[in-house]
């Protein structure tokens, strides 16, 4: 059965690879992109080869949390249903903290911010599925995080790589909490998180801090990269398949379920991480 996919960071790597070979396959596709010569092109290749008209594509600048909202109601306004909201826009930040308006830290903003009010505002468009599904990207390196403090601002000990690492641990308890939630309303919608594996993408290109684009950590992607074919395995697999229908809450790597370092996660601090999303939101509104 063909379904209607959202996949936000679509316009290379990872994001652009799905969102091809989701195309090819006749689904109804929208993607997402913040630089609007990047998204024509993205859609110009994919309608191309796919020969699929049923692919939209939508601007927005996900570090502006107005550009978000907007983004959203676009979204519930142009479609019925969605079948797949694929949270793939990511960050790894320059040297220097960064953040938006409301003071949220960048890469959190990206890893977290953005996915959970994505899911909130989209949530009646998934319900409307037989089987709405949220995949939200994590990453191996969430093994690394340091969230002693529960500092999401990073407003205390901020470096690139920490803020990183912090964000797709915070992504993973953002899905794991929210499926509980869902679990307890009557709906299908389900929520995981995965790791695609180390890609080769523009994630640290993108910085225009130099010293994060010669980084161990952007060396290390190059190095150890997988091709996109096998970096795009897991998520289609999450998207599409069968096998994961009936499952929510849990983080895989390499199509199976992964143990998780979940680093003290309690629904206490998850619900501390909820919180400051709110508050956030509600600082935009007031802004």
């Amino acid at each position: 059965m063909l379904k209607t996919i959202l996949i936000t960071g679509a316009t290379d790597g990872i994001g652009k690879h799905l969102a091809q070979k989701m195309a090819n396959e006749g689904h109804e596709v929208i993607i997402h992109g913040r630089n609007p010569e990047k998204l024509r092109k993205a859609l110009s290749d994919i309608q191309l080869k796919s020969g699929n008209q049923q692919v939209h594509a939508y601007l927005a600048d996900f570090s502006i949390m107005s550009d978000v909202y907007h983004f959203a109601h676009e979204i519930k306004t142009d479609f019925q249903k969605i079948d797949v909201l694929f949270n793939n826009a990511g960050l790894y930040a320059g040297s220097q903290r960064q953040a938006t308006a409301e003071d949220v830290e960048l890469t959190f903003m990206l890893s977290v911010q953005v996915p959970y009010i994505l899911t909130t505002e989209l949530l009646p468009l998934l319900g409307k599925s037989d089987a709405g599904r949220v995949i939200n990207t994590s990453s191996f390196m969430h093994h690394f995080a340091k969230v002693k403090n529960l500092d999401f601002g990073m407003t205390e000990d901020y470096t690139p790589g920490l803020a990183y690492n912090n964000g797709k641990l915070y992504t993973i308890w953002l899905s794991h909490y929210l499926a509980q939630k869902l679990q307890t309303k009557a709906t299908k919608v389900t929520i995981n998180s995965y790791h695609p594996g180390l890609i080769s993408t523009n994630l640290g290109n993108d910085s225009s801090d130099a010293k994060v684009q010669s980084s161990f950590f952007s060396r290390m992607m190059k190095f150890f990269s997988k091709d996109l074919d096998q970096g795009i395995e897991t998520g289609y697999y999450l998207s599409l398949s069968d096998e994961v229908a009936s499952i929510t809450g849990r983080y895989f790597d390499g199509k199976k379920l992964k143990r998780v370092s979940y680093k003290g996660y309690s629904e206490e601090k998850a619900a501390r991480l909820i919180r400051y999303c709110d508050e956030k939101i509600e600082q935009y509104k007031v802004i």
